[in-house]
């Protein structure tokens, strides 16, 4: 299944997550609806229940935002994240992400309403992030 999502036609471009000696597949992230004109896309991100909880998401996704800035030329990529999910949220922190405004309620999920928080991260931030990274 992940072979099919990461066949990178059109503007959508996937990544199959591995582990870092390769040795196991964990996930897949991709980038969709990238417009050219605006050069905005969003992420989605999967990680195997086994797998979360070590970093190998907030890693995949912050090698999917060097590929859309670097290599796409992407302005912006946005994320939403169920506001209960907070592992979700605090990934996506880790990431880079900074929230953007809540769409109270407008979810269902497990039986209840749940907000949608809005994040996004613009090429510049993710440029000064990596820039302060590799200076310390």
């Amino acid at each position: 299944m992940f072979r099919s999502w990461s066949q990178n036609t059109g503007c959508n471009v996937g990544l199959t997550v591995v582990t870092l000696d390769g040795d196991e597949t964990v996930g897949h992230v991709t980038l969709y609806g990238a417009d050219p004109e605006d050069r905005c896309a969003t992420p989605a991100v999967i990680v195997g229940a086994p797998h979360q909880g070590r970093g190998l998401g907030t890693d995949a996704v912050r090698t999917l935002l060097d590929y859309g800035f670097a290599e796409l030329g992407l302005h912006r990529i946005e994320l939403t994240v169920l506001g209960e999910d907070l592992p979700a949220l605090a990934a996506s922190r880790k990431a880079g992400f900074t929230e953007e405004g809540c769409r109270r309620e407008a979810a269902f999920r497990h039986g209840r309403r749940q907000d949608h928080v809005q994040t996004g991260v613009l090429a510049r931030e993710h440029l000064a992030t990596e820039r302060t990274a590799a200076a310390g």
